[in-house]
């Protein structure tokens, strides 16, 4: 390969807060990072050397986005998904996860409820909190091999309560790793067209989809389900560039586009800094190729682990995702408690991973695995779980 995801990177003085941040989380910082979804990785050439050039530039005042900003984005999106958007609907904003928080409360009233699909990524469930609205769930349904899809039975009877206004929709889904299929998302469309229920979707995972897969964004697949929708993605998740703090909403209607950015611009946090400006237009333009050979070394990864897991740790149980870099593992093959498994992890594998609890109470004694990094650092991880699960049996 051109680009090499192997080679050893010295975070200690990069401020990263995947490695300076454990201490804080899990009460040690002699732990292998294996939780915030950031890559191990240095980003495409081209993206660093746009950044350099700017810096060169030596002065990093308010920056002016140019239409090429919003062109770029969506002729990316026309080019790896098929569906053509019209760059006058895509608002900038600093991040998925603080448009996810205003969407939340300009799409709903606080009498109304929001339904998310768990277990999925912790900020869903704390948007609606926060926007002091109701929390309905929808819960995944995992067979006996660990593969999830969506009860649509329970989905219909939660869509149709008059209150629920708005799902939020993770795909592809952080942490379970799939792909939903275009037939399984045209049968939630055409539920929440059925029952006048917006749609919020988080597809910031969207690239990030292994070999043999495909994302459909849902606004793509008919004219009534794109008017119900709104869409949130970045290259951030992409391109490792997560720092630059940048994203992207795609708006149906005009008068909130409008009233999105105008919100914005009342916190005056509409604009961009320096850095992912041009950071954006050269993933865009010029990254390609480095997230080709990216999803390769990603795939092989989830591969080592699936294999590791199912010929070495029998009473753990993954299946090896679909997109994403997360590896959804279940530790309740092994009989203690969700807090042993945490204790088990931390402080005799030395691994810091996100605990399941967080994603939802169907992820109790589940534990999520960053496997975006050198191989090294998953072969690592891998051995020093099953060290630990064969401590537990002496």
């Amino acid at each position: 390969m051109k680009f090499n995801f192997n080679e050893k990177v010295d975070r200690s003085k990069n401020h990263a807060a995947k490695w300076e941040e454990m201490g804080a989380k899990f009460g040690s910082n002699d732990l292998l990072p294996m939780w915030i979804a950031d890559m191990d990785i240095k980003t495409a050439p081209e993206i660093v050397e746009a950044i350099k050039e700017k810096a060169d530039q030596a002065i990093f005042g308010y920056v002016y986005r140019p239409a090429s900003y919003y062109e770029t984005a969506a002729a990316w999106c026309e080019k790896r998904f098929g569906y053509k958007i019209d760059p006058k609907t895509l608002i900038h904003s600093p991040g998925v996860v603080p448009s996810m928080n205003m969407l939340v409360k300009m799409l709903t009233k606080e009498d109304e409820k929001v339904l998310i699909q768990i277990p999925v990524y912790p900020p869903f469930a704390a948007s609606v909190k926060t926007g002091k609205r109701t929390l309905v769930t929808n819960e995944l349904v995992k067979d006996e091999n660990g593969y999830y899809t969506i009860d649509f039975e329970d989905l219909e009877k939660k869509l149709s309560d008059e209150k629920v206004t708005l799902m939020i929709l993770c795909n592809p889904h952080n942490p379970v790793g799939r792909v939903w299929k275009k037939e399984e998302l045209q049968k939630i469309g055409d539920l929440c067209v059925k029952y006048n229920v917006r749609i919020l979707a988080d597809e910031i995972w969207r690239d990030l989809v292994l070999p043999g897969y495909t994302h459909t964004p849902i606004a793509s697949l008919s004219r009534e389900i794109e008017n119900i929708t709104v869409t949130c993605f970045s290259p951030t998740k992409t391109f490792n560039i997560a720092g630059l703090q940048a994203s992207f909403a795609v708006f149906p209607r005009e008068e909130e586009w409008k009233a999105f950015d105008n919100e914005l611009g009342e916190m005056d946090i509409k604009r961009n800094n320096p850095f992912s400006l041009v950071g954006f237009e050269a993933a865009y333009n010029h990254g390609e190729e480095w997230l080709s050979e990216l999803l390769v070394h990603l795939e092989g990864n989830a591969q080592y682990v699936a294999d590791f897991v199912k010929e070495r740790l029998p009473e753990i149980k993954t299946v090896k995702p679909e997109g994403t870099y997360l590896m959804w593992l279940d530790f309740n093959g092994l009989n203690i408690t969700p807090e042993e498994i945490t204790d088990m992890l931390i402080k005799d594998a030395k691994v810091a991973m996100n605990d399941g609890a967080s994603f939802g109470a169907n992820g109790k004694g589940f534990a999520r695995m960053n496997i975006a990094c050198p191989r090294y650092m998953v072969e690592d991880a891998m051995a020093r779980i099953e060290k630990a699960v064969k401590n537990l049996k002496k």
